[in-house]
């Protein structure tokens, strides 16, 4: 049997790909032990901003390793993105939703019951519901999150813009001159960061040649965008011990 030599050399190809893709793919239970850092950073964070309801929420997963050279790695990274939203707005839309339905029901008896003054009285008091649920008030901006593993960011540091640090985690804030929202982000990295008092700019980096363990987690990046004094407020109760303490030994 001939073989012509453009369809063999497509059919390595195809056969040296899978083999590739077979040979990165991460197993579900390394994806799954990922994930659960992710929650662990999550949960440290603490319950939801004061006056904030959590509205969205999508983890960005890795699938497969990033082989190196000399059977080392590139750190993976992965993610999780959170969206949080006015309370009183979010409850207050979800309260006027359900008086709405419940005085339907009120009224449809009372219509039934020929009953003109509850009737009427009814009618006030929904129309005096939807007159404070209407009157005007400071509704916060939304606030987004992006938590991110074994990313490699190189910031300077404005003494000035300095929220927090301790061995191990600094925050900076940048906030935009004409309003009051902006950013605080938190970097955490145990080595990088172990001594931050004197730091000029932040490098999150990892050996040149790789790293032996193939999902290992080596730093972890926490960006909040929205009303800064919300987000400083928020990122000084975070629990950091846990959050170093999902990161792996170099």
């Amino acid at each position: 049997m001939k073989i012509n030599p453009a369809a063999g050399l497509a059919l390595f190809s195809l056969l040296s790909a899978t083999a590739f893709a077979q040979g990165t793919s991460l197993t579900r239970s390394e994806v799954a032990a990922i994930k659960a850092k992710l929650v662990t950073v999550q949960q440290a964070m603490g319950a939801d901003p004061s006056g904030y309801l959590k509205e969205e929420e999508d983890f960005d997963l890795p699938t497969d390793s990033n082989p190196a050279q000399g059977g080392k790695f590139w750190p993976i990274t992965s993610g999780i993105s959170l969206r949080y939203t006015d309370r009183a707005s979010a409850e207050g839309t979800a309260n006027a939703e359900k008086a709405a339905e419940e005085f339907q029901a009120k009224y449809a008896a009372a219509a039934a019951s020929g009953n003109v003054e509850a009737l009427t009285k009814m009618i006030e008091d929904m129309q005096r519901a939807q007159a404070a649920a209407m009157a005007p008030a400071v509704k916060k901006e939304d606030m987004q999150v992006y938590v991110q593993f074994n990313q490699n960011p190189s910031v300077g540091i404005d003494p000035d813009a300095v929220v927090l640090e301790q061995p191990g985690v600094i925050a900076l804030r940048e906030k935009q001159a004409s309003s009051e929202t902006g950013s605080v982000t938190v970097y955490i990295d145990p080595v990088a960061l172990k001594a931050t008092q004197e730091l000029s700019k932040i490098e999150l980096r990892t050996a040149d040649d790789g790293v032996s363990n193939k999902t290992g987690i080596f730093h972890v990046v926490i960006q909040t965008n929205g009303t800064v004094a919300d987000l400083e407020s928020w990122v000084k109760g975070f629990d950091f011990d846990a959050m170093l303490g999902v990161i792996d030994p170099r």
